[in-house]
Formats: C-alpha cells, sequence, structure tokens
C-alpha cells in the first residue's frame, strides 16, 4: 500500500507543476506604454510608432487622454494621443503573450506642446523624453 501512496503523491505532484501556468502556452494579457517628458503637464500631443509581434486585441488611451489612428490592424501602426501629457502610462495594449513584452516596442515621432489652445509642435524631440512598454 506505501508504494501505491508514494507512487500516486507523485503524480500529483507532477499534476500540480504541470498546471502552475509555466506551461508553453501563450499568456494573454496587457501591456502599458509609458511615456516620460521633461515638460510634464505642458505637452499636449504625442505621435509614436508601435511595433508588436502580434496585433494587439485591443489598445486604449491612459486616463484623460485620446486616442487617433486606431484601431490598430497590423504589427506596426502609427498613433497619436492628444491630453495633458504627463510623465507615466499612456497606452494599453491588451495582447496574446505578455511574455513576448521584449518584441514591443514604441518610436517617439512627434511630440507638441500646448499654447492658447492649440499645438506647438516642438523642434524636435528634446533630451530627457522616453517611451516604453511593460508588463
Amino acid at each position: 500500500m506505501t508504494g501505491l501512496r508514494r507512487m500516486c503523491a507523485g503524480l500529483t505532484v507532477a499534476l500540480v507543476l504541470a498546471c502552475d501556468g509555466n506551461g508553453t502556452g501563450p499568456t494573454p494579457g496587457s501591456l502599458t506604454v509609458s511615456f516620460t517628458t521633461p515638460n510634464s503637464g505642458a505637452d499636449g500631443a504625442v505621435m509614436l510608432r508601435l511595433t508588436a509581434p502580434a496585433v494587439p486585441a485591443a489598445v486604449s488611451a491612459g486616463a484623460g487622454l485620446t486616442l487617433w489612428g486606431g484601431p490598430v490592424t497590423g504589427t506596426t501602426a502609427t498613433i497619436a494621443l492628444t491630453g495633458t501629457l504627463a510623465t507615466g502610462p499612456i497606452l494599453t495594449l491588451q495582447v496574446p503573450d505578455t511574455r513576448q513584452v521584449g518584441q514591443y516596442s514604441v518610436t517617439l515621432l512627434q511630440v507638441a506642446a500646448t499654447a492658447a489652445g492649440n499645438f506647438v509642435r516642438r523642434p524636435a524631440l528634446l533630451p530627457g523624453y522616453s517611451a516604453t512598454v511593460s508588463e
């Protein structure tokens, strides 16, 4: 009887380890695109290029921002966001596999300040601007 118990215990452990989420299948979920600006609150628009290994199921703007250029239907998309931009999250991506986060990239193309209710394109992306994708 002891041998049968050991075998059952071993089988149970094997099943638990096989089902612990470390399998080889994709892990769907969300990724966050974060923006860093040296002019927090003074920027009102950003245009960026998103490159992904797979088309995101959904792309949504951060709080208080408006997304232009969606829906994203390809693995490369140019989109813009308007609103009061500050350092922090600006986009959420619903992706088929969060473990591929390193294959997602964001390139900043343009940033515009806001002045008297108008957008004023910055002459170039100044030092201190960046965008990153993370879990």
